[in-house]
């Protein structure tokens, strides 16, 4: 998870911090402010520093995913470690603090030093946050100024220092190695399909679904072999479907399926029915499925094909595809065709190693402004797409300066590596255990006044690459990473034809 993580230092330093909740606040006694709670060769980072930087990034976790209507975040796994989001910040915030500490012992060899005046401002910096806050919520969640003074030293310390550790590291990049294309698309998926398939009444996709208690094994193996029939026609183009739909009595229900070895057709029962299948293959696999009256539970039967619905959908989806491709071929203007088929064209911006590879190789090779003249089929639905320009500059740009970055951040990388294997650097977990989410925090936004953005004056670094390249900060755009990885990557769908797909 290298999510979220923001460093609190001087600049952009959050004027204020809010209990929403006291919980468990009043056994903050034991916590022992000067404990060591990292250490790193001869020197160490007190409990309060690394609690100060804990609750930072509380407050701005907790603005965020309570504005979701996610409660208590810090007790679950957001992202699927296996640890919580609590654990999971304490971890980073302590390699994060570490590294800090290095930063500080190797910085004579970077020529870094803190002035008089840096410090008169991070002193500063450090009132005015104390200021701003309330004396009893400071107490409440273990907070002192000499807390905040030590961690934006750090802070201030380990930005230059990293500035100067990648300072040797190539910042040519070639247009061809950070080429981004751009396209205008409309995505087509089978879920929007099916929701408006949904409101048509004697749809299709229900009615072949559909059996009546007149001819129960009649209607079965009829449907046995509609569904064959439709496995070999389509040649089992998708194989991983999770879902199949079964209706008894003309209600829909719904059963898990898995993949065979074998192309099997999607089979329908009724209560203590067995139906069987041969298919045209050398193996042939028998499927069963048993229905509890009692508990109304059906059994989970191996199929390698879709559901008849999905497929329906599917297929919907690939026809109005088709239908918004006649358009454009016909001369309208993307938007207004998009908008004639109730879509809305999407801009994005790419390079070749981008995760939906259909894109990259359907636009490989084409001149620009170039109009795709099939649907490209992906794994998210059928794309309308238009081929803008091979090289945007402006994306490719700023991939270069991602690229840069990103040789930046693995020479730190390696630094802090090879200095932590040469010295000693050690987690007392008791005393991260003593610092706990017993409450929550949040920032208001209304308490980052002039006065206190004033008293908080950014102190400029050695190299104005420092902290706003390295540092990693909780972003609007992370709603996107909540509601599906919390964070999957190039999940596109529907519900996001609105926004710009990014890789």
């Amino acid at each position: 998870m290298k999510k979220g993580l923001k460093k609190a230092a001087v600049f952009g330093l959050g004027a204020s911090l809010a209990l929403t909740s006291l919980a468990g606040c009043s056994k903050k006694e034991k916590f022992d402010t000067e404990a060591a709670a990292i250490t790193v060769n001869d020197d160490t980072v007190s409990a309060g520093v690394v609690n100060f930087a804990v609750r930072y990034n509380q407050a701005g976790y907790e603005s965020l995913y309570m504005s979701l209507g996610l409660t208590d975040p810090f007790s679950q796994d957001l992202y699927g470690y296996g640890t919580t989001l609590g654990d999971d910040v304490k971890s980073q915030l302590a390699t994060q603090l570490s590294h800090a500490l290095l930063a500080e012992q190797k910085m004579g060899d970077y020529d870094v030093s803190l002035s008089d005046e840096d410090k008169e401002k991070i002193s500063a910096a450090a009132a005015a946050f104390v200021a701003a806050n309330d004396a009893e919520v400071l107490e409440n969640i273990g907070i002192t100024q000499a807390s905040v003074e030590r961690y934006l030293e750090l802070t201030v310390i380990q930005d230059r220092v990293e500035a100067g550790m990648s300072a040797d590291v190539d910042t040519e990049v070639s247009d061809e190695e950070a080429a981004q294309r751009k396209i205008q698309y409309v995505l087509f998926t089978p879920e929007s399909e099916t929701e408006e398939s949904e409101t048509e009444e004697g749809s299709e996709a229900e009615t072949a679904e559909e059996t009546t208690e007149a001819s129960k094994t009649d209607a079965a193996e009829e449907t046995e072999e509609e569904t064959a029939g439709e496995t070999k026609e389509d040649a089992a183009a998708e194989t991983e479907s999770e879902t199949a739909v079964l209706t008894e009595n003309g209600t829909t229900k719904t059963q898990a399926a898995q993949e065979t070895e074998t192309e099997a057709a999607d089979t329908k029962a009724e209560e203590t029915e067995e139906v069987t299948e041969a298919a045209d293959t050398e193996e042939t696999e028998e499927v069963s499925e048993a229905a509890d009256t009692e508990a109304d539970t059906e059994e989970e039967t191996e199929t390698e094909t879709e559901d008849p619905e999905t497929a329906a959908a599917k297929e919907r989806a690939r026809v109005h595809a088709e239908e918004l491709l006649e358009k454009l071929q016909a001369g309208e203007a993307f938007e207004d065709a998009a908008e004639e088929v109730g879509k809305t064209v999407n801009t994005t911006t790419f390079g070749s190693d981008y995760s939906i590879t259909e894109l990259v190789e359907a636009t490989d090779g084409l001149a620009d402004d170039t109009l795709i003249e099939t649907p490209v089929e992906t794994a998210n639905g059928y794309y309308v797409v238009k081929l803008v320009s091979q090289l945007d500059r402006d994306a490719t740009d700023n991939k270069k300066e991602t690229i840069v970055n990103q040789r930046k951040q693995e020479r730190i990388s390696e630094l802090y590596t090879e200095w932590e294997e040469a010295g000693e650097v050690s987690v007392d977990s008791e005393v991260m255990a003593t610092i706990t989410f017993d409450y929550h925090l949040v920032q208001p936004t209304e308490a980052e006044t002039d006065t206190a953005q004033t008293e908080s004056a950014e102190i400029e670094t050695e190299s104005e690459t420092g902290a706003a390249e390295t540092e990693e900060e909780v972003s609007e755009t992370e709603t996107e990473a909540v509601e599906t990885e919390v964070l999957t990557e190039a999940s596109e769908t529907e519900a996001a034809e609105s926004e710009t797909a990014e890789e």
